[in-house]
Order: structure tokens, then C-alpha cells, then sequence
């Protein structure tokens, strides 16, 4: 079993993944969202649509790292927006591809408090899952009823995912 440590990952190689967007005033400048504030408020929203269809939103509970990454699942249909509410979380990203990823091919991204972070369609991805605790996030996607998704084991050895 391939070990892999999650790490920041800079913003421009997850633009082959998907789109950052930072919601608060400190950290990355993503430059694709809004600030304002008034009295008692302070406000940011994206400059567009999150995803590229209408959404389900989803809130899901993750297990802690470290985890086993043994398959992944992709959206040909949809773009798949990953939010932590709260805390950190972490998943695994490959390219797309037409056949699962191989474990050299993963790569684990940590996506903090007030980031979004949006798949690109057809990126593989694994849940999402705590760094240290078990951790809800929500997921906005185009799920419905016989969805065309389908978990995929990954095309050698799991990887074991672990926090640096």
C-alpha cells in the first residue's frame, strides 16, 4: 500500500482539478469572489454560479485521517462543489480519465474553512474526510434519483492517506 501525506496544494495545480474560491479576506486570493460588508454583517459570494447545473446540496459526515483510498467515483454529468463546515477536510483528486486512477496518480488536497473547492467534470475524487476528527462537509452536485454514478476501486494498491 502506496502512503501519500496531505499537504497544501497550491492554487494553480488545482486548477487542473477544479476552481478555489475563497470566501474570507485572509489567506489565497482566488480573485473570483465578492466582499462586502454593513452594519453588523460582513458578506462574500462567488462571481457566478457554483456549478454548472442545477444542485442538490449534500452534508456528509467523513471519517478522520489517516484513511484508505482504495476507490474513487467521477461526474460526467455534473461539476461537484466541496465545502467544509467547519473544519478542514481532505480528498483525493486524479485527472480524468476513462479508467479509474492508479495510486502514483493521486493526489490528497486539504481544503479549509471559507474555501470552496469545485471538481471540474470527469475529475475523479474520493469522500471527503477529517484531518483529525470525524467532519461534516457539505457537497453541491446534480444528484437525482438512478444518478449515473458509480464508485470505481482504484486501478492498483489503495493508498493510505496520512495527516504530515
Amino acid at each position: 500500500m502506496k502512503a501519500i501525506e496531505i499537504t497544501d496544494i497550491p492554487k494553480e495545480v488545482l486548477k487542473e482539478y477544479g476552481v478555489l474560491y475563497n470566501l474570507t479576506d485572509t489567506g489565497i486570493p482566488t480573485n473570483n469572489t465578492h466582499f462586502s460588508s454593513g452594519e453588523g454583517y460582513i458578506d462574500s459570494c462567488t462571481d457566478h454560479s457554483v456549478i454548472d447545473t442545477v444542485g442538490t446540496l449534500g452534508y456528509t459526515l467523513g471519517s478522520p485521517a489517516p484513511f484508505v483510498c482504495s476507490e474513487m467515483e467521477r461526474h460526467l454529468h455534473s461539476e461537484e462543489a466541496q465545502i467544509p463546515a467547519g473544519e478542514p477536510i481532505c480528498l483525493c483528486l486524479a485527472k480524468a480519465s476513462d479508467n479509474p486512477p492508479k495510486p502514483e496518480n493521486i493526489i490528497p488536497v486539504i481544503i479549509r474553512p471559507g474555501y470552496v473547492f469545485v471538481l471540474h467534470r470527469a475529475i475523479w475524487h474520493s469522500a471527503s474526510h477529517g484531518l483529525y476528527e470525524p467532519t461534516y462537509y457539505y457537497w453541491l452536485c446534480w444528484a437525482y434519483k438512478n444518478e449515473p454514478t458509480v464508485w470505481k476501486t482504484i486501478n492498483g494498491d489503495p493508498v493510505s492517506v496520512e495527516v504530515e
